[in-house]
């Protein structure tokens, strides 16, 4: 995507893919404050990692060129997979 387009996604996991395939340094000169707030207690999925555990999954998902959620669900799945 160009540096001078706006971005516009239509659903946030859309958003949350380009964004870790996308470095905002190279956007700087594009970026604007913003005000904005949300409670992530609404959304019951979340699962919060240890911080080891979290670093290595981004490095991996980042080694293999996919999105961390994405790596995170399929490691998940394939270890209840085994589990069953």
């Amino acid at each position: 995507m160009a540096k001078d387009k706006k971005l516009q996604f239509t659903k946030y996991e859309q958003a949350a893919e380009w964004f870790e395939a996308h470095d905002m340094a190279d956007f700087e000169d594009h970026l604007v404050p913003v005000d904005f707030s949300f409670d992530l207690r609404r959304n019951r999925d979340w699962v919060e990692l240890d911080g080891e555990i979290a670093k290595a999954v981004r490095e991996l998902a980042r080694r293999k060129n996919i999105p961390t959620r994405k790596l995170v669900n399929k490691l998940l799945k394939e270890r209840l997979q085994n589990l069953q």
